[in-house]
């Protein structure tokens, strides 16, 4: 799902390595679904999938799509039907709030928004990207003021959740708060 990465400026090689390393897993079908595209039944295509993985790209933007096009409450109806894939926006976006995306000006609000409440899909916010594109004192300061539990993660961690329970899945570094 594109929906974040189409207002972003700049090289995407890494959207087309994102695709040839499910390839390689032995995804060998992969649909590209944009829901903010005209014409396109996107809750029709996506109950046919098992996976959904929105890409990731500008935050705000993500929010203010998902919110117009109701891929929001979609998600929060079908979600324990499906396996959800988070990369960095996508993953922000299940949080109670997406401001972690405005830390280092990682991705500007280009949709204008000022409720910056996300799904509240997990009750903690993830800082991605430290320190490649934000600093460790901005993503700590961030965690500090954040009445939330904060994960912070470079480019080689993730999370696993299933239910109630969290694996932190890791090759790089990570930290929590609170």
């Amino acid at each position: 799902m594109p929906i974040a990465l189409n207002v972003e400026q700049g090289n995407k090689d890494w959207v087309v390595n994102q695709f040839l390393t499910l390839w390689r897993h032995g995804y060998n079908w992969i649909d590209i679904v944009d829901p903010t595209a005209a014409g396109v039944d996107w809750q029709e295509r996506l109950k046919e999938v098992d996976v959904i993985y929105p890409s990731g790209g500008n935050t705000f933007h993500l929010l203010d799509q998902a919110r117009k096009t109701g891929f929001d409450k979609w998600l929060k109806n079908n979600l324990k039907n499906k396996v959800y894939v988070g990369g960095s926006a996508s993953t922000i976006l299940l949080s109670p709030n997406i401001g972690v995306a405005g830390i280092d000006k990682i991705d500007p609000n280009l949709s204008g928004l000022t409720d910056l409440t996300g799904l509240g899909l997990v009750d903690f916010e993830i800082v991605v990207h430290v320190p490649s594109m934000i600093s460790s004192e901005s993503a700590e300061k961030y965690a500090k003021k954040s009445k939330n539990r904060i994960y912070i993660f470079d480019d080689e961690t993730a999370l696993k959740i299933d239910g109630k329970k969290i694996e932190v899945v890791t090759e790089g570094s990570w930290k929590t708060y609170k």
